[in-house]
Formats: structure tokens, sequence, C-alpha cells
């Protein structure tokens, strides 16, 4: 992912990729119940259950695991490729499929932080995660696996980009800079407090002090909503990868962000003045932009 200029290191935090797969058309194949969230119990026995899921994001509620399940994620018919992060709590062991080989992402008691995000990559248009149940833990604590997932398109260039290990720190140009405006979940103006580092999650906290929301997603029963209010939260933590070495700087900043498996993840943060320039200057853009 790329992250956008923001006011450590002379501007060279950035973020890859702001938008997350889009969710494709279901196919013939695939039972409309399976597109987002996938709930079950049981298993059989030693037997593979298949489960496809075509969302960018959603949930696997497995409980009384018995067996294993091979859970397919899609990023869509027009996805090269997506970057893909897990949580998973529970009595089962989680493998990322790979060419005649499987890569452990999560397994119980493992030493790692239960709020950790566990990335990975795509080869091509799908991923497979094989989920097995661990019939060996007491029968007390075989009540419920759960696994959360997040897809976020890969653009082509982003390819090369990853391949060389610069994606996770340079900064976005202006088209990008409107691209994350229109895609985040929250948008807001405000100064950085403190940097918090948390190497348990491979990351940086960032305490952003709100002094005005700009544009904010919230779910509800029937669909998002954009919503603009001032009595929203006034301090708000973010998330940025360990690899930026974000560092605490002074003045106003409009940082955007998006929600990953429950958690805020930096998009952009250009300082107030660069951001008010863009929108002057901006041609044309996915939304309506504010400063």
């Amino acid at each position: 992912m790329r992250w956008c200029t923001l006011l450590f290191s002379l501007g060279a935090l950035a973020l890859a990729g702001c938008s997350a797969a889009p969710t494709a058309s279901s196919r013939s194949s695939v039972p409309p119940a399976d597109q987002c969230d996938w709930t079950g119990s049981g298993g059989g026995g030693k037997g593979v259950r298949p489960v496809y899921l075509r969302c960018s994001r959603g949930t696997v509620s497995w409980r009384y695991p018995r067996g294993a399940l091979r859970v397919v994620l899609s990023g869509g018919e027009s996805s090269r490729g997506f970057r893909g992060c897990v949580k998973a709590t529970g009595p089962a062991r989680v493998y990322l499929e790979g060419k005649g080989s499987l890569r452990l992402m999560y397994a119980p008691g493992d030493g790692k932080h239960e709020a950790l995000h566990r990335c990975f990559r795509s080869r091509g248009q799908i991923a497979a995660l094989y989920v097995e149940a661990d019939e060996l833990a007491p029968a007390a604590g075989r009540v419920k696996v759960k696994l959360h997932y997040d897809l976020e398109l890969q653009q082509p260039e982003e390819e090369d980009e990853n391949e060389e290990g610069g994606a996770e720190c340079r900064p976005c140009s202006r088209e990008e800079l409107a691209k994350a405006y229109c895609q985040s979940d929250l948008v807001a103006r405000g100064t950085v407090s403190a940097v918090e580092r948390r190497p348990e999650l491979e990351s940086a906290e960032l305490l952003l002090r709100v002094t005005k929301t700009l544009r904010r997603i919230d779910e509800n029963e029937d669909n998002e909503i954009d919503s603009v209010d001032p009595r929203l939260t006034k301090e708000v933590r973010i998330r940025v990868p360990t690899v930026c070495d974000a560092r605490h700087g002074q003045g106003e900043f409009v940082i955007m962000a998006k929600k990953r498996l429950g958690d805020l993840a930096l998009s952009c943060a250009p300082r107030l003045e660069e951001w008010a320039e863009a929108v002057r200057e901006m041609e044309s853009a996915p939304c309506v932009l504010r400063s």
C-alpha cells in the first residue's frame, strides 16, 4: 500500500492502494449466501468444506469446528490482484495456500497479539485460506472460530513497487489524494498529539486531535452514509506501518483513513495548506472535495 505525504520525516510517509477491492457480481456457481459472510457449524471429520466469498470485507464464523474449511477470497473479475489482511480467533490454524505449500498465518497461542493484522498478497484474482480445526483443543474451548478479512485492490503499477519494497512509504500524487478523500472512511483536519510505537502490532498509532471532520462513512442497517458532524469524537487513533517510521510533527493536517478489520489505517495525510491548494487547483475529482 502507498502512504501519502505526511508531516513526518520530511513528508516521506505515504500510502499505496487507497481503495478496497470492489464487490464483483456473483457467478452462478457461487451460492448467494456466501458473498460476504459465512456462518456454519461442525464439519465432515477430516474433510474440507469449500467457502466462496466475493466481497472486500466480511466474516467467517465457524461453530464447533471439525475438519477444515477452504475459504476462497476474490478481488473481482477486474482485479489483477489484491492485498488481504485477516484477524482470527479460536481453535483453528489458518494457512495461506500457495503453489504446493501452505504458509501459516495464525495459530492459537502463537505469541502474536490478537489485534495484529496478518496480511498477504493474492496470486491473481483469488486467494485461498485453509482453516484447520484444532481437534485436540479442550471440548470447552472448541466453541467458535472467527475470521475477519479485508481486501484492497492492487493496481498494476503497485505490483512493481511491491516487488521492489517501496510501496509502503512513498508520497501520493494529487490524483491519489482526491481518490483517497473520496474513498476513505474518515477524513478530518487535526493535529497529531503523539505517536505511540506498537511493535506487537507491527505498527505505530497516531493520536489525532480532530479540529474539523470533513467526511465520515458510518454503516447502518440499510447502507453507508456520508456525514459531517462537529460532535463526532475529538481524538482518534490511526495505524501506520512501523516501516514508515512515523514521527511527531507540528501543524494542522488533513488525515484520510480507511477502516480495516475494525481499526483506522492511514491513507493520506497532507498538510492543510497543501490540501487546500490541491482542492483549488483540482480540475476533476470522484466526489466533492472540502478543506
